[in-house]
C-alpha cells in the first residue's frame, strides 16, 4: 500500500508518497512521468523530488519516495463527502480538472512548447486533490503513460489492463482498445473523467435534493466491484450513472449533463476531447460571471 505522511522541510510542509519494495516499478514509472519538467502546471500537483531509502544496517527496509506539495484540503473523493458544491464551485473544479486533463493530453505547453502526451490511466476523484475552493490538481501518476511516438503496437500492448474496474471505460474492461491510435488511451481518460464529473454534480446545491456521498454505480455494484461486475454493467447492459430530470432543470447545470452524457460515450471516438470540455466549462464560467454581474445590476 501506498501511504502519505506530513514531513516538514524548511519550514515547509509537503507531502511524501512512500512506496515499500513490491512496488519499485511504480515509483520508477510515476517519477519517469514527473522528470518531464513540461508537465508542471497549475493542475497537476506539484513535484518536488525523488529519494530512495533504507536499504542500510540501520533502516534494511527499501523505501522510495515521491515528495509533493501538499494541499490540506485531501482529495477530491472525500471532499465530496463532507461537502456540497455552489453551482460557481461546481463549474470552478469541474474546470480545473479537465484543464489538468487537457495539459497532460497535449503535445504542447500552455507556451507552445512541445511536450510528449500522457495518458493518466487512473483518473479518479481520489487521485484528485482540492487545492482551494476554486481548483484542483490531478495527482497519482502510477500508471499512467508516455504516449510517445517512438513506441510501438507491441510496447502499448505489454502495458496491460489498468485502473481501478468501478471507472474503466468500455473498451478497457473488454481489452480492445485500439493500439494503433494514441487517441484510444486519451478516450480512456475521458470516459473516467465522465464519471468523476457525475460524481461532483450529484453534490451540488442546483440540483434539487442533494443526497449523501455515493460513487458511480454504488446502487448497482459492490464497494470493490471487480473488473467482471464492471463488465456485466457498463459492456452488456450499457449502464451509466442515472442523471435524474432535476438536475437538468437549472440551463447552466444542463450542458454540464450533456457534456458529461457525451464523455461517456460507448464508442471512445465519440466522445468529448479534454481540450472541448475545458471550452465548455469556460463557456459556463463567463455564464456565471454573466449571472452576477446581472444580479449586481439589478441590486
Amino acid at each position: 500500500m501506498n501511504s502519505f505522511l506530513e514531513k516538514p522541510i524548511e519550514y515547509e510542509t509537503v507531502a511524501v508518497k512512500i512506496f515499500p519494495a513490491v512496488e519499485y516499478s511504480s515509483w520508477c514509472n510515476e517519477r519517469a512521468i514527473f522528470s518531464d519538467a513540461n508537465l508542471k502546471h497549475e493542475n497537476i500537483v506539484q513535484f518536488l523530488t525523488a529519494e530512495e531509502r533504507g536499504g542500510t544496517a540501520a533502516a534494511p527496509q527499501r523505501q522510495y519516495w515521491l515528495i509533493m506539495a501538499y494541499y490540506n484540503m485531501g482529495n477530491l473523493q472525500d471532499f465530496l463527502t463532507g461537502h456540497i458544491f455552489t453551482w460557481t464551485e461546481l463549474c470552478s473544479l469541474a474546470g480545473s480538472v479537465a484543464r489538468g486533463l487537457a495539459h497532460l493530453h497535449s503535445d504542447t505547453t500552455p507556451c507552445g512548447t512541445p511536450k510528449v502526451p500522457i495518458a493518466h490511466r487512473d483518473l479518479k476523484s481520489s487521485n484528485i486533490v482540492l487545492k482551494n475552493h476554486s481548483e484542483c490538481a490531478l495527482c497519482d501518476f502510477g500508471l499512467a503513460l508516455q504516449l510517445d511516438l517512438s513506441l510501438t503496437v507491441d510496447d502499448f500492448a505489454n502495458s496491460g489492463q489498468v485502473g481501478t474496474a468501478r471507472y474503466m471505460a468500455p473498451e478497457v474492461l473488454e481489452s480492445r482498445v485500439n493500439l494503433e491510435d494514441l487517441e484510444s488511451f486519451k478516450q480512456i481518460d475521458i470516459y473516467s473523467m465522465a464519471l468523476v464529473l457525475w460524481e461532483m454534480v450529484s453534490r451540488c446545491d442546483v440540483i434539487g435534493e442533494v443526497k449523501s456521498y455515493e460513487p458511480p454505480f454504488s446502487s448497482k455494484v459492490c464497494e470493490q466491484p471487480c473488473i467482471d461486475s464492471m463488465r456485466d454493467l457498463v459492456l452488456r447492459d450499457r449502464g451509466r450513472p442515472d442523471i435524474p430530470a432535476s438536475w437538468t432543470a437549472h440551463p447552466g447545470m444542463q450542458l454540464v449533463c450533456a457534456t458529461i452524457t457525451e464523455c461517456w460515450d460507448h464508442d471512445p471516438e465519440a466522445r468529448l476531447t479534454a481540450h472541448c470540455v475545458v471550452e465548455r466549462f469556460n463557456t459556463l464560467i463567463c455564464y456565471v460571471s454573466e449571472l452576477g454581474s446581472q444580479t449586481n445590476r439589478k441590486a
